[in-house]
């Protein structure tokens, strides 16, 4: 807990993935770094997902060649090599600070037909032109991976994998503080305000002046900022998981590799953890959490995808919410004099976030906008954000959580 007052080159709001990986570049490149966190690292988004590492834009299911339309060659192009990379990336960094974080290379995308694989392949392609890897494999090849007679085929990422999102939470902010980092927890940030050249973040019992204030609370930051309260839509999301498997598993994914089904509008994807429990994420409806809601979206999808499969009893759940952005690539937004924050990892935060929080820093450090792989944009807010938030919840997902 921050207490009594402190200065630092840069101050950063918010222990998640994006916070701590912006710590470590900036302390990297020598800057002093304060990071605050209302709770603990990884007590919100970055703690509480599925621990899936999808190296592609799937908020909104947006192509390479979208991406450059959109934004152009140039711009579009670096957004595409970067997310391209950023599977890639982070295992470089679990694996350079000796994360300990269940890390494992892999990730398979399910499909239910051949015209579905041809389809969803062709659009994988797509990602070698920046260098992204993919191979497309056939029902047979998929046989040594997924025990399931529901699929045609799929793609497989080998850049992509998983994770355990709490251990990698608590390895990355172990690993801020030995680079010289000042984390504190149970340090809300009450406000934030100009004071002279530098900004003044009160907590309950200190603050911290710094240079450079930097955002990265995602959907939890907008209290400081109401700007940001319509920058993106909030997605709830939560996730169950069951006791260790007696065959740990095996039975359904031999290998363990995380899978996502293609075919299905609400994402269904389990996999198998460290300890041998299956997990699987879900999107949340109206009304508060409960198992039976969870278990009435879940199960059935699990036995159309494991036919046969006796699906045992979940014993745990949690949830979170992040930010999700109608083209479905993150923001790196200017909110004052050397105020930023980034936000909109649109489900993604370990490939599409981290990659977002490593522009930021280097926007801290210096470098000129428009060397980033992301624009630099205002705060602009959706039409009808409360609106549309209401209808996602509410109308949207119960939708897609009972198609399947």
């Amino acid at each position: 807990m921050l207490e009594g007052t402190t200065e630092a080159d840069i101050a950063i709001i918010g222990a998640g993935y994006s916070g701590l990986v912006m710590a470590l570049e900036l302390a990297g490149a020598g800057r002093s770094v304060v990071v605050l966190d209302a709770e603990q690292p990884g007590w919100a988004a970055s703690g509480r997902n599925a621990g899936h590492i999808a190296p592609l834009f799937w908020g909104a299911k947006k192509t390479p060649r979208q991406i450059v339309s959109a934004y152009g060659d140039d711009m579009g192009g670096r957004m595409n090599r970067m997310i391209a990379g950023s599977g890639r990336w982070l295992f470089d960094l679990i694996d350079r600070h000796g994360i300990v974080c269940e890390a494992r290379r892999g990730y398979l995308f399910l499909a239910r037909t051949e015209a579905s694989l041809a389809k969803h392949h062709e659009t994988f392609a797509e990602w070698s032109e920046f260098g992204g890897v993919c191979e497309a494999i056939d029902r047979t090849g998929l046989a040594r991976h997924v025990n399931s007679t529901a699929y045609a085929g799929g793609i497989w990422l080998p850049e992509g994998g998983f994770v355990n999102p709490l251990a990698l939470s608590r390895g990355l902010a172990a690993t801020t503080v030995r680079e010289g980092v000042r984390l504190f927890g149970g340090s809300r940030a009450l406000s934030a305000r100009k004071d002279g050249p530098a900004w003044r973040i009160e907590t309950a019992q200190g603050a911290v002046r710094s240079g450079t204030l930097l955002l990265a609370a995602g959907g939890y930051a907008d209290a400081l900022f109401p700007a940001l309260r319509k920058t993106a839509y909030t997605v709830h999301c939560g996730v169950l998981a069951t006791d260790p498997l007696p065959d740990k598993g095996a039975s359904i994914l031999p290998n363990a590799f995380p899978v996502t089904d293609l075919d299905d509008k609400a994402v269904f994807s389990p996999t198998i953890d460290a300890e041998g429990c299956l997990v699987v994420s879900f999107l949340i409806g109206p009304g508060d959490l409960e198992m039976r809601k969870a278990l009435k979206i879940c199960v059935p999808r699990i036995a159309k995808a494991f036919p046969g499969f006796s699906i045992p009893e979940f014993k745990r759940m949690w949830a979170g919410k992040f930010m999700i952005t109608p083209d479905g690539t993150p923001r790196l937004l200017h909110l004052d004099d050397n105020a930023f924050a980034v936000t909109g990892c649109n489900g993604l935060g370990h490939t599409i976030g981290i990659s977002a929080a490593r522009e930021l820093a280097k926007l801290a450090l210096g470098v000129d906008r428009d060397a980033l792989n992301l624009p630099l944009q205002q705060p602009k807010s959706l039409p009808a954000t409360g609106a549309t938030n209401w209808l996602l919840r509410n109308i949207a997902f119960p939708l897609v959580n009972r198609a399947g």
